[in-house]
Order: structure tokens, then sequence, then C-alpha cells
């Protein structure tokens, strides 16, 4: 009679530890599929695993919090200095996130420097320099509140791939540098430009909306976007970035199919927090950062570089 009992007790206790567990992994999967809930989860990884990149910094801003808050962030923007355009580049960007949440502009000794030399590469450009530099230069000083003549307007046109995207090199346009492309076009043929001749409808601009088709036409049926002959979650995240800054809507049905696209190589390891580069493959530190930045994107309805564009020239008018 006792060990009847003891083994209904036994029964009954495991019955509760099996619905405990099945309500724990239903609630864990339940996050793992909402975009606010798997940004939340980087930025606590982020803060108890310090950072280690500049992307890092933009998803955290892009998030609505302070990158100047989480470990890491002085080592981090001193490793930035450096001569190369996109090390000058990144290093203007953090200085003006960083000056945005409170910190004095004083504290980045390079910062004039850099500007006056990324501003020189944007008015005389050459081919020495690849589209990548011109393009992360002209977000460093848009974002920095400049505006300026350049012949940036003129440039992506003549740069421009037949089939509407733009690339490193050869004749066909690459999925990454076109989603780069984008937002730096946005914020140059968009309403933001009141020293150079000022576009009231950007959508009528015929080498950005020509980039834009180049990104749609090459979304995969999965939603998720290749480069370099793979699928990858770096390609997707961008385009999903370029895309929301340019549709400001997440209900749009392209929106909502790259989102789609960019979960599928979400870890499904609950012991990590993050993006693999490919599909079911371990976590990505720039896959993660780049994700992240697209997340936010989503959850603003617009793009990085607009928000710390419109918030920095805000800054400054007080």
């Amino acid at each position: 009679m006792f060990m009847k009992k003891i083994i209904s007790v036994i029964l009954i206790l495991s019955f509760i530890l099996g619905f405990l567990c099945l309500f724990i992994s239903c609630g864990s999967d339940s996050d793992n599929s909402d975009p606010d809930a798997i940004l939340n989860y980087i930025l606590k990884s982020y803060k108890k695993n310090g950072l280690t990149s500049w992307w890092e910094v933009v998803a955290i801003y892009n998030a609505g919090e302070n990158p100047a808050d989480y470990k890491g962030f002085e080592e981090l923007y001193l490793s930035l200095e450096g001569t190369t355009n996109l090390k000058m580049a990144s290093y203007v960007i953090v200085a003006d996130i960083a000056v945005i949440k409170g910190m004095d502009k004083n504290k980045f000794e390079k910062y004039e420097e850099y500007i006056s030399n990324l501003k020189n590469l944007l008015e005389n450009p050459t081919d020495k320099y690849t589209i990548n530099d011109y393009i992360f230069a002209y977000l460093a000083l848009k974002c920095s509140g400049m505006n300026f003549q350049t012949p940036l307007l003129y440039y992506f046109t003549q740069i421009k791939k037949t089939d509407g995207g733009f690339a490193l090199s050869g004749d066909s346009g690459d999925v990454d540098m076109t989603a780069f492309a984008i937002p730096a076009m946005l914020l140059l043929y968009g309403l933001y430009e009141p020293d150079g001749p000022v576009i009231y409808n950007y959508k009528d601009i015929n080498v950005l909306v020509n980039a834009v088709e180049f990104l749609e036409s090459n979304i995969n049926e999965n939603g998720t976007f290749g480069s370099y002959g793979s699928e990858n979650a770096n390609s997707t995240a961008c385009a999903l970035s370029a895309l929301t800054g340019y549709y400001k809507n997440d209900e749009n049905e392209i929106i909502q199919k790259i989102s789609d696209g960019l979960a599928l190589f979400k870890v499904k390891d609950k012991k990590q927090t993050g993006y693999s580069y490919l599909e079911n493959g371990r976590v990505d530190t720039l896959a993660t950062a780049q994700a992240a930045i697209a997340l936010g994107d989503l959850r603003n309805k617009t793009s990085v570089w607009e928000k710390l564009y419109l918030e920095y020239t805000e800054m400054i008018k007080e």
C-alpha cells in the first residue's frame, strides 16, 4: 500500500514536471520567433560579452539604447583609429552615435581630422577607391549633419551596372553593395539636401528605383538573399534594411517575405544567441549585428541611417 502511494506521487510529479517543461519550451519557441524578443536577447548578449565591432554599436543605437553603457565601448572606438576610409567613416559614425547619447565630442580626438579627410574624398572621387569607400564616407558625413555639394549625385549614375545593381567589381550587380547604396541614395536624393537640388519624390530617381528593382528581382523563394554563390544572413539582413528604409512599411509583402527569410538564419541552439552566416550554422558576430540592425529598422519603420541623420541634425539645432 505504501509503495503504491509512492508510485502515485512519482507519477503525479512526473506529470507536473513534464507539463512545466512543455510550458517553458513553448514559451522559448514563442520568444525565438518574435523579432523584438530576439533583438532584446542579442542586446543582453552584447552587455554580457562586450562589444567587438562598430556594427554592434549601430545595432544597439538603432534599438534605442546607449552603446557607451556597454562593456568594451571605449576600446572599440579607439580600435577604429586608422588611415583607411572605412575605418575613418566607422569612427565618425560611432562618435556621432555616442554624442547623440550624451558623450562629449572632444573625447573623440580624431573626429575633425577624419571629417576633413572624408569630405575631401567625396569632393574628389577617383577610381582609386571603391563604391564601399564612398557610400560609408557619405553616410558618416551626412549623419554628422553636414550638407554639401558632392559629385556623388553623378557618381552613382556612372557606376551603376546594366542590371540596376552596384558592385565592387565585374559587370553584374551585387546584393550587398546595392543594399548599402540604397540608404545612401535615399539621403542623397531625398528631402535632406538644402544646399543642392531638392528632389521632392525620391521614387522618381531612376538610379534609386533601378537599385530597388534589382534587389527585389534577387529575392529567393524562401525570402533570403545570396551573395558570392550562397544564401546568407548578411545579404538578407542588409537587403531587408535597405528596402525597409525605402518602403517605410513593415507590412509590405516584400518586407514580410524577407523578414521570414532572415528568420531562417536564427541559430536554433538555445544556448546561443544570434544568427549564423549560413543556415543551420553557428553564431556569427557580423551576421548577428547586421540582423539586429535589420530588426531595429523593422521596429522603427525606417533605416538606421535616416534615424541617425534626423536625430543628429535635430540635436545640433538645439
